[in-house]
Formats: structure tokens, sequence, C-alpha cells
């Protein structure tokens, strides 16, 4: 006879634990509610209602503080341009840049940008027509 592990052979009877099921169940209905008890406390404790959050403005605050530094800076300096002036006396740029603003070129510059600009919200009026469904016309 070949002996197998971990099998007996047919001349013994197999023994084994009897089975309590009704103990099994009891364990089972113990455990789903304590579960049961757990998850009716988080909720109980938990804040379901909707908290209302207004929201003023889009951006962080950067734009208003970098303003604010602007004001700040012009209006500390504001009546000084006769002393800045002597001070600097000829890389006093103000009577320069102005001249470079007053440009025929400068002009012409502007007025490119404004054509391009109202070539830009023409194209934005169309693209907006496709956007909502419509076609162009088919030649």
């Amino acid at each position: 006879m070949v002996k197998v592990y971990g099998t007996n052979p047919v001349s013994q009877e197999e023994t084994r634990a009897p089975v309590n099921t009704s103990k099994q169940l009891m364990v089972a209905a113990g455990i789903i509610g304590l579960a049961l008890v757990v998850c009716c406390a988080l909720i109980a404790t938990a804040e379901l209602k909707e908290k209302r959050t207004v929201l003023y403005g889009l951006g962080s605050g950067e734009e208003q503080d970098g303003e604010n530094a602007i004001a700040t800076t012009f209006a500390t300096f504001d009546g000084q341009d006769e002393w800045i002036e002597e001070t600097l006396g000829e890389e006093y740029y103000v009577e320069l840049f102005e001249e470079i603003a007053e440009a025929e070129e400068t002009e012409e510059a502007i007025e490119e940008v404004k054509v391009a600009i109202d070539e830009a919200k023409n194209e934005h009026k169309i693209l907006e027509t496709f956007a909502m469904g419509a076609d162009a016309p088919l030649e």
C-alpha cells in the first residue's frame, strides 16, 4: 500500500469537530450590528448640511496689491519733478518718452494694434456663432 501524506486509510473513520452553525450566526450578527452602530454614529456626527460660500472677486488679491504698490510709489514722488530734473540733469528722460509717445511711428503702431483688436473681436463673434451650433454657408 502506498502511503500518501495528508490522507487517512479507508479503515479509519474520519473525525471532524462538529460545526456549531448557531454560534457562527451569532458572531456574524454581532459583527454586523457593531458595524451598523459605528456607521450610525459617524453619520450622526457628520455635518451633512451644505455650507454656503461666497467668493468675492476672481483674483487672489495680488493684482490689487500690485496696483496699491504702484499708487504708493507715484504718490510718494508726486510734485518732485523739478527736483528730479535738476538732480538727473541730462539723464532726465521724461521729455524723450513724451516725444516717443507722440511720434508718428508710435501712432501708426497704435492704429495697427486697434485694427488687429477689431479683427480679433470679429473672429470671436464668428467663433461664438459656430460654438452655438451654426455652420458656415456652403459654396
